[in-house]
């Protein structure tokens, strides 16, 4: 025991980015004590076999600060890598994507990465998780590839950030026992995809029976979305759903009211009175599989001050949480009331002395025109320009606020649709200083395709040159366009490196996830 934790002192004195492999017959200890911290800087270290990180109440910092390989903090046997059972913290910080791996339990863990993603195989949070900075992404490979929370306390996850900065995207599990309503007491769930589609869910339990629930939200169309049992649904969603599933699937242990949240892009309708028709349609087996009101419609159920973000909660309890009913989504009985519109992404970089504005939707043929509003303190929107829809199934938008501010501009789209109805997307922040120039890829992780937005004197004079995270090289683009679509579905899942090379010789990397 002892010369095993030698060799981790003498790794952690050395701070390379080296892999480390610490093999041990039995248990493999890093203990803190009262009043020390234990830093492990740089990543890379493989156990194999069981290890356990205590301390009583201490913190333990996994550090990533550069974005060498590996990334990975660990990679051990399927039967459980690591078992913190003590009151001690485990921190992850740094500034670059991290990757832990291996079936894990955790005391308290706060994600507070700031500049970059964390990875996470099935792990369990036994007390306190926290989401300050940084986005987590649950992996395919063990089990259901869920990060459990498994105390059942109402606040077990928190965040300093109010979950602005920080959530899970991937599935996230949660231990609950307490009796509650969508007002109080309730089972927060903070899920999203990518860094800007933050999607979360309440539960809310109707006994004090233990359950575990499981949730994910996925920005695509729902499944068999037509399918609508009408009345009461008028239509639902076309571009976003919920999957919830319990361990108590056939019991009324996992009974609770679910209350479905959104945002811009969920595209509800701006008028309350409208917008009050909303209801969680789920797909169930009526039978046959239909997408139905669990519970019917009743007023006061949506609570939201406007279009941009709200919730609506479902009107009785549900009380079937099965893999087969696992699907929820957003319903109407309005045929006001928007949702069908799906705007791909709306962005706003600085180029050099505009602003230039991108955006894309799918669906569009009954929307009547855009237009960009802008404001420079986040309230008070003012008509900027409009742009006639093309009313297409799919297409692209540019265009450019020529005489933006010094300091923060903010903008957003308004949709309007041929009725006159109209939501609005997310808002899009600015820090523009004069001649600057700024480069956007996205979606992060990717799967099929990578945007890469670039400034206008980027277009016939850069090059981008695509790496593997090895160095390996991959591929070459000259751009002729602002807007570059780069193919990405070929690659294998990893973390990949985009070069860009700009005619003055600089040069300028972007890191990315392909999934």
């Amino acid at each position: 025991m002892r010369k095993i934790f030698l060799v981790i002192a003498v790794f952690m004195a050395a701070k390379t980015n080296a892999q480390q492999i610490v093999r041990a017959s039995g248990n493999v200890q890093i203990v803190t004590t009262a009043g020390t911290k234990t830093v492990i800087d740089g990543g890379g270290i493989t156990f194999l076999g069981t290890s356990k990180w205590t301390g009583t109440a201490d913190s333990i910092y996994l550090v990533k600060t550069t974005a060498t390989p590996t990334e990975g903090w660990l990679d051990s046997t399927a039967a459980g890598a690591m078992d913190v059972t003590s009151t001690g913290d485990v921190f992850f910080k740094g500034t670059n994507r991290q990757s832990f791996y291996g079936l894990t339990r955790f005391h308290n863990l706060t994600i507070r990465n700031a500049a970059g993603d964390t990875l996470l195989s099935s792990c369990e949070v036994r007390n306190n998780l926290r989401l300050d900075t940084g986005f987590v992404y649950t992996e395919t490979g063990y089990g259901n590839d869920s990060l459990l929370v498994s105390n059942p306390a109402v606040n077990a996850i928190s965040s300093t950030s109010s979950f602005g900065e920080s959530w899970v995207n991937g599935r996230l599990s949660r231990t609950g026992n307490v009796v509650g309503t969508p007002a109080a007491n309730f089972y927060l769930f903070p899920i999203g995809k990518t860094d800007s589609l933050y999607a979360p869910i309440k539960l809310s339990k109707v006994n004090g029976t233990t359950a575990t629930w499981t949730a994910e939200y996925t920005y695509a169309a729902p499944f068999n979305r037509t399918n609508i049992f009408n009345p009461p649904l008028d239509h639902i969603s076309e571009v976003e759903y919920w999957e919830v599933t319990s361990n108590n699937q056939f019991s009324s242990d996992d009974d609770a009211k679910i209350s479905l949240s959104w945002r811009g892009r969920s595209y509800v309708s701006a008028n309350a009175a409208t917008r009050d028709s909303l209801v969680v349609a789920q797909y169930i087996n009526r039978p046959p599989f239909i997408w139905d009101v669990p519970g019917l419609h009743a007023p006061g159920n949506t609570l939201g001050a406007d279009s941009l973000f709200g919730y609506v909660n479902s009107n009785s309890p549900t009380n079937n949480y099965e893999f087969t009913e696992r699907r929820f989504t957003l319903g109407t009985f309005s045929e006001f009331n928007a949702l069908p519109v799906k705007l791909l992404y709306f962005t706003a970089i600085a180029d050099g002395n505009k602003v230039r504005l991108n955006w894309e939707a799918a669906n569009e043929q009954e929307v009547f025109k855009y237009e960009i509003e802008k404001s420079l303190s986040a309230t008070n929107f003012s008509f900027l320009t409009s742009v006639n829809s093309r009313q297409m199934s799919q297409s692209a938008y540019v265009d450019f606020d020529n005489n933006p501010a010094i300091g923060w501009n903010y903008y957003r789209l308004k949709i309007i649709d041929k009725s006159g109805r109209f939501t609005y997307s997310p808002v899009r922040p600015v820090k523009f200083t004069k001649g600057q120039e700024q480069v956007k890829i996205f979606p992060v992780p990717a799967t099929d395709i990578l945007n890469v937005l670039l400034p206008s004197s980027y277009v016939n004079t850069a090059t981008l040159l695509l790496y593997g995270i090895d160095g390996k090289f991959i591929a070459t683009l000259k751009p002729s366009v602002n807007n570059v679509k780069m193919n990405v579905k070929p690659l294998t899942g990893g973390t990949y490196v985009l070069r860009i090379i700009k005619a003055n010789g600089e040069s300028e990397t972007y890191p990315f996830i392909k999934q």
